[in-house]
């Protein structure tokens, strides 16, 4: 299954914020090759876009367990204004 966690930064992501993210998602994929991170422009926010592959599952059984383990690593983000879950 295709897992998109996008974060929306009030200031550009620095290394911090990519180490992060990753890690997160080190812990949620059934393949480490699989992790992409990409950022871009949002109208006034820098998205940083992690995408990654996990084991198939009903997306409403996974879907909090994504966002605990984003939200650990991403706590100190004082640039933090938003988080959306998708699937593919």
């Amino acid at each position: 299954m295709d897992v998109e966690y996008k974060i929306l930064l009030s200031s550009p992501p620095v290394t911090e914020h990519l180490d992060s993210v990753k890690m997160a998602a080190s812990s949620l994929t059934n393949n480490q090759q699989s992790i992409k991170i990409q950022v871009k422009k949002e109208g006034k926010y820098s998205a940083l876009i992690t995408k990654f592959t996990m084991k198939n599952a009903a997306q409403y059984k996974v879907v909090d367990e994504i966002d605990k383990e984003f939200k650990f690593w991403i706590w100190h983000f004082e640039d933090y204004e938003d988080s959306t879950i998708s699937f593919s």
